[in-house]
């Protein structure tokens, strides 16, 4: 019997330095965290190269994609995960 390996969850954050909401919201990933597993990366909204996101996120970070589809954005609900 085969075994089954489960999807790699990757979690991307947009952000930027000066979003306070932005710090809660990786506190809260970090309480997910330990219930479910996945893959953090972030992504300064305001860095060369990242011109595209910011004009789509300037007004609605954190944002949180799940493998590179919008999961949600501005605050994470630790209860309903």
């Amino acid at each position: 019997m085969a075994s089954r390996i489960a999807p790699r969850l990757v979690l991307t954050m947009f952000t930027h330095s000066r979003c306070q909401l932005c710090v809660t919201a990786k506190e809260a990933l970090e309480i997910v965290h330990q219930r479910v597993p996945f893959e953090m990366k972030e992504v300064d909204i305001r860095q060369p190269g990242n011109e595209k996101w910011f004009e789509e996120y300037k007004f609605d970070v954190p944002v949180i994609h799940a493998n590179d589809e919008f999961l949600l954005w501005h605050r994470v609900n630790v209860d309903d995960t």
